[in-house]
């Protein structure tokens, strides 16, 4: 890859990484790179707080809508497409997501192995974590890979990818750099403190509800989409399955939502640490003048 810039946006779900996006992009004419797993799938729209069809017209957007719900997605696939995004854009992109592995993937330069994927060992794991809980299957394969040389294991499907990786015989590091990562990368962090993001969350979760996500779930399930399906595998999606099945009433259901997303924000402070010097950390109150700020000093200088 030739040498190119880049400006990279995360923080935590519900912290306005999108909308500030879309403003730094409006106002440099900059294009937008998803990097958030969940925003690939096309009709998975109110569950992942994907941006309307107004604010996605507002901007280029890249790598939105672009599977079905069926089809799968892995680390190398996305990186190999964002690459070729980046390097055919003049202009410096803003990359934006809360997927920690896609996110510094693209930063870093990783070179993920190309492994052929182990149906069979796949469909053992997943009824093993529902059976044993995923705790357990860590502890039990730990015995036999390393597998805490890697981040985001009680991601299930994470987890089931690494221990795919190993028992393929794959024993190189798996961040393994490309030789020709030429990103000269700015990092913004929105910072925003722990009660006020439950409180944004519950408010989105609620919102999310009213404006017809079950019916989302529903026509999707009408379609033919199996609840096993990838897509459905995201955040709330699996919950409002649930739902949708009798195992519990509105409110519970709500309740079950908030508490996988606190889940995966604990994942999303694991990958991007306030202690990290490589991130800028900006406030939520006043992201987009500081944002502003930073990006005007960055791109003046290079």
């Amino acid at each position: 890859m030739r040498e190119k810039k880049i400006i990279s946006i995360v923080g935590p779900t519900a912290s306005g990484k999108s909308d500030l996006a879309i403003s730094i992009a409006e106002k440099y004419k900059l294009s937008i790179i998803n990097s958030d797993s969940k925003l690939l799938y096309k009709g998975l729209n109110i569950g992942t707080a994907k941006p309307s069809i107004e604010e996605l017209n507002k901007t280029k957007h890249y790598m939105v809508n672009i599977l079905q719900p069926d089809e799968s997605s892995n680390l190398l696939w996305f990186l190999e497409n964002c690459r070729r995004i980046i390097e055919k854009l003049d202009s410096v992109p803003i990359l934006v997501g809360g997927s920690g592995q896609y996110t510094w993937g693209i930063l870093e330069g990783w070179d993920p192995p190309q492994i052929e994927p182990d149906f069979k060992l796949r469909e053992k794991l997943e009824q093993e974590i529902s059976d044993l809980g995923i705790n357990q299957v860590i502890e039990k394969y730990s015995k036999i890979y390393p597998l805490f040389e890697n981040k985001d294991l009680k991601n299930p499907r994470r987890l089931i990818r690494i221990i795919e990786r190993y028992k393929s015989g794959y024993t190189d590091s798996p961040r393994r750099r490309i030789k020709n990562n030429n990103l000269e990368s700015l990092i913004l962090g929105i910072k925003i403190d722990r009660e006020r993001t439950d409180m944004l969350i519950k408010s989105r979760i609620k919102k999310m509800i009213d404006f017809g996500w079950i019916e989302e779930v529903n026509q999707l399930l009408k379609n033919g989409i199996k609840k096993s399906s990838p897509a459905m595998s995201s955040i709330g999606y699996k919950e409002v399955i649930s739902y949708i099945e009798g195992e519990y009433d509105k409110n519970q259901l709500e309740e079950k939502i908030f508490i996988s997303t606190r889940k995966l924000m604990r994942h999303q402070d694991n990958w991007f640490k306030k202690s990290d010097k490589r991130i800028k950390w900006i406030d939520f109150d006043n992201s987009f003048d500081l944002a502003d700020n930073i990006i005007s000093e960055w791109l003046s200088k290079n």
